[in-house]
């Protein structure tokens, strides 16, 4: 079963560059928010996916 969670915070994460810093820190919430939901319901794989995303993530904060 595909992960919607993952599915969405890899979208998020992609529209990150083109926005301004207000709109850029709620996606990041929301983000957040995406990976903590996933990983309740993740394979083993998925797992090493959304940790790659928190990094990602810690990056652009």
């Amino acid at each position: 079963m595909e992960n919607k969670f993952l599915n969405q915070a890899k979208q998020a994460m992609q529209s990150l560059p083109g926005m301004n810093q207000q709109d850029k820190e709620k996606e990041l919430e929301t983000i957040h928010q995406c990976i903590q939901s996933a990983y309740e319901q993740c394979s083993p794989e998925e797992q090493q996916e959304l940790q790659q995303l928190e990094q990602e993530l810690s990056d652009h904060r």
